[in-house]
């Protein structure tokens, strides 16, 4: 499997270390161990995990254009894009907050078991995170498939620093920057760039909006728990 997963990164066109690709099967075999008592994910095999997780957390690593700095993935689940990334750029330091239970308790044992002193997992919802302290603090906001992206944007942008970036991936075809124009307007963002890119093996197609925040954002947003995805801006 390490050779698949060493293939994949080469073929994507990354050049990751031996011992960060070492860290990474690590990962997958704690992932594997914990997924067959507790679900994190509904890919089982480890072909699929490498590819549908890993590697397609990896691609958006061609785009970061940081070195070191701060970063958020709300919603990470299991640790996609945010645990993977952070594996692989250890200059950079990592949030990954999902108000599910279960994944942090994952995602914590995963940064004992790797000595990861980059990377916090948190359990709690992104409008109950934010405070005065952390507000446009981050350099690099994250967010792979988690509602859409004119709801998203709203949980994200507010953390990010001005000229900061948002690189949200989605599945192509959703057209959902379309939908996502008022909610860019409202926070002082827009859409730079749309990359297509596509994974190594299945060729499935995948789409990384980079999206940069030109001014402040108006504290009143995120919006109160439920909001946002009631009444979307």
């Amino acid at each position: 499997m390490k050779e698949f997963l060493k293939d994949g990164i080469k073929k994507i066109g990354l050049d990751i270390s031996d011992e960060k690709i070492d860290n990474l099967m690590e990962y997958l075999k704690l992932l594997i161990e914990y997924n067959s008592h507790t679900n994190l994910t509904a890919i089982r095999d480890e072909e699929g995990i490498i590819e549908k997780h890993f590697l397609d957390s990896l691609l958006i690593m061609k785009y970061m254009r940081i070195t070191e700095g701060k970063a958020i993935d709300i919603g990470t689940g299991a640790g996609f894009p945010g645990m993977v990334l952070a594996i692989c750029n250890p200059q950079i330091k990592f949030t990954l907050i999902d108000s599910v239970g279960k994944k942090i308790n994952f995602l914590k044992q995963v940064i004992e078991k790797l000595g990861l002193s980059n990377v916090e997992a948190i359990n709690v919802r992104a409008e109950e995170f934010i405070n005065e302290k952390n507000r446009e603090t981050y350099d690099i906001g994250l967010c792979r498939g988690v509602s859409k992206l004119n709801i998203i944007l709203e949980y994200v942008i507010p953390f990010l620093k001005v000229n900061g970036r948002f690189l949200p991936q989605k599945m192509e075809g959703t057209n959902e920057e379309k939908d996502g124009e008022n909610a860019l307007k409202v926070l002082n963002s827009k859409i730079e760039k749309i990359y297509i890119d596509e994974l190594p093996y299945i060729k499935d197609k995948r789409v990384i909006i980079d999206i940069i925040k030109l001014n402040k954002t108006n504290k009143k947003y995120p919006r109160a728990n439920g909001v946002p995805s009631k009444k979307p801006l």
